[in-house]
């Protein structure tokens, strides 16, 4: 079955509950005319209204001031519900993770603005330094932690990574959803064999469960995975899109200090935006191959 049609029913529970718009009058510049009165912002990864609010609402207001055009955040109920909202025009621009970005491209036709860089962002997957597990080779018969389903670092990039090595999911090795960071506790433990997720979130979980890197082996270190970015809603007139992206471009130091005023965004501290090419992100479409569900990036007619 399609993504598209695997959304409806997420589609009406999120018109039926009244998914909220966190509204901003905010401008200071003259606005871009091609552009509508207002635009409603979406960030896939951020769940519920009060953490956008806390996490997002100082770019929101910075981004308003920029565009000179009020920007209401969106707050979506699931990773998935950005995709139907971009297809029936409840949302103009999104900030997506790479695996995020796949879908709303085939399945929304989202237009890439700007990438975001993250400065060492790449999977790494570790074993307990008590095991005997020191290579890829080793996980054959064994469990592999994941922090969500879905995500870039930890799913798709650590998958992907394995699947290289002749390794395939469900068949030569087992994967476990922990639905956190707290991955790293569990390996531990010895609850799991190894732990996969992106090189930020490893360094952080660390230092907040007080654990040493020595007591963990790094058996994967993978390649540099694709940026972050913000996409558009491709209903959008192309001169508002244009100028959208020169605006944002232009005002790249400000919307950045915006992103991290929040302490939850300080992945964020080093980025630059930049240029976003879709070619980028083939390395997550075949993340998804690897997985299994490269129907997700096929839409329905």
């Amino acid at each position: 079955m399609k993504l598209k049609n695997l959304l409806v029913l997420p589609l009406l529970l999120l018109i039926s509950c009244g998914s909220q718009e966190i509204k901003s009058n905010s401008t200071s510049r003259e606005p871009i005319g091609a552009c509508p009165e207002r635009l409603t912002l979406a960030v896939t990864d951020i769940l519920g209204e009060e953490r956008l609010k806390n996490e997002f609402g100082a770019f929101q207001t910075a981004l308003g001031e920029i565009l000179g055009i009020p920007i209401d955040l969106f707050s979506i109920n699931d990773r998935v519900t950005a995709v139907p909202a971009l297809l029936f025009e409840r949302i103009d621009l999104a900030l997506a993770g790479p695996s995020e970005y796949v879908l709303l491209k085939a399945n929304a036709d989202a237009i890439p603005l700007v990438g975001i860089t993250r400065p060492g962002y790449y999977t790494v997957i570790v074993s307990n330094a008590n095991s005997d597990i020191e290579n890829l080779q080793q996980l054959k018969g064994k469990t592999l932690g994941i922090r969500e389903e879905g995500s870039t670092a930890s799913h798709l990039g650590a998958l992907k990574i394995l699947a290289e090595m002749g390794l395939k999911p469900n068949q030569d090795f087992n994967v476990e959803i922990i639905g956190s960071d707290r991955g790293l506790e569990v390996l531990k433990d010895g609850q799991l064999d190894a732990w996969s997720d992106g090189n930020p979130h490893y360094q952080r979980a660390l230092g907040k469960y007080n654990l040493q890197a020595s007591e963990f082996t790094m058996i994967s270190q993978g390649n540099p995975l694709p940026n972050d970015l913000i996409v558009a809603n491709p209903s959008l007139d192309a001169a508002c899109i244009t100028e959208l992206r020169a605006r944002i471009v232009e005002n790249e130091k400000i919307l950045i200090d915006a992103i991290i005023a929040s302490p939850a965004n300080q992945k964020y501290a080093q980025s630059k935006m930049v240029a976003a090419q879709d070619e980028d992100y083939n390395l997550i479409r075949e993340g998804y191959q690897a997985i299994g569900q490269g129907d997700l990036l096929s839409p329905t007619e």
